[in-house]
């Protein structure tokens, strides 16, 4: 798929959520204003909508999410991860990238590397945009030089050995959507959705009711089933969002770590619900990788998480805590 494609599909995505979580008219009834941005950041579109606080606070979380997506984009040279890429090491990190390192680690080590942040020397060799495959020389070279265990952090210094190179995709846009829920509430919001491309954070209600957020059904434009949430994130990580066909094979970003090819499973994608936007980013990945059986044993370890795997047959697979309570989610027919 196309990047302009992929801009229209998440586009279309993104209105759907809007609509579901109630249109900016219909909302007016339950609060005084109602204020939205729409922008380009993070490698996609996003939306901050603000329906019970001020427009300065809306203007900060704009700024706030352009400042961080720059800090963490390894595809642009100047940017703060992409030079300790190139430098190897950095003894003067922000308080940002340690704190969202120290966190993809973390996850890195939860299934021994299966999610890794240090994934961008075989990531680097797949042209999605364009339908490329790399050879598997190319692929058997670059696999060394991934692995978490290649990162060092003593106290300020960072250190990346053995040709090891970041890439925080499968992270940073959750944490980014945390850093913006706390400066909103911080500065008097109480009612707003944060829209990372997909990745969607509610804060407080929708006048007395919650917010209802969409799951799309992979490959189409509608709607699996519908989740209700206030204060939590839904995150999706799903096969249809980046590939290409190569005959009747696709080819997806979600790589496999260990052999440096697209995962293939039983999946078509994974869909979190946390209170944590880094968490539900991170483990959609992850439990993507894991596969459903082991995915879905991870999450029912997890508190306060659940999710909705999606199989190559469409058919949805719930946590446990989704099946016991049916007022959380509406399975769409």
């Amino acid at each position: 798929m196309n990047r302009r494609k992929s801009i229209i599909y998440t586009s279309i995505f993104v209105l759907i959520i809007a609509v579901l979580a109630g249109s900016t008219l219909s909302l007016r009834s339950c609060f005084s204003t109602t204020i939205s941005r729409t922008f380009f950041a993070a490698d996609t579109v996003c939306t901050i909508t603000v329906y019970d606080g001020e427009e300065s606070a809306l203007d900060g979380a704009v700024d706030l999410c352009n400042e961080l997506a720059s800090k963490f984009t390894c595809k642009d040279e100047g940017s703060e991860l992409s030079q300790l890429n190139k430098n190897g090491k950095t003894d003067k990190p922000s308080d940002d990238l340690l704190d969202i390192l120290n966190k993809g680690l973390y996850y890195s080590n939860l299934k021994d590397g299966i999610f890794d942040i240090t994934v961008k020397p075989i990531s680097d060799l797949w042209d999605f945009k364009n339908g490329a495959m790399p050879d598997s020389k190319s692929i058997a070279a670059a696999l060394p030089k991934v692995g978490y265990k290649n990162i060092s952090i003593r106290n300020n210094e960072i250190i990346l050995k053995n040709g090891a190179e970041i890439d925080l995709g499968a992270i940073a846009k959750g944490y980014i959507a945390d850093k913006i829920s706390d400066f909103l509430i911080k500065n008097g919001v109480k009612s707003a959705i944060v829209n990372l491309g997909g990745n969607v954070t509610t804060i407080g209600k929708k006048g007395n009711e919650e917010f209802t957020v969409g799951i799309q059904t992979p490959f189409e434009d509608g709607i699996a089933a519908t989740v209700k949430c206030t204060d939590m994130s839904v995150v999706t990580s799903g096969i249809y969002q980046r590939y290409f066909k190569n005959g009747n094979e696709i080819y997806h970003h979600l790589l496999n770590t260990k052999t440096g090819y697209p995962e293939q499973n039983e999946l078509n994608s994974v869909t979190i619900i946390s209170p944590s936007a880094t968490n539900a980013d991170a483990l959609s990945t992850l439990c993507f990788l894991l596969g459903a059986e082991k995915g879905m044993e991870l999450i029912e370890q997890k508190e306060n998480t659940e999710a909705v795997f999606i199989d190559k047959n469409n058919k949805l697979i719930l946590s446990s805590g989704l099946k016991q309570n049916g007022s959380l989610i509406e399975m769409n027919k």
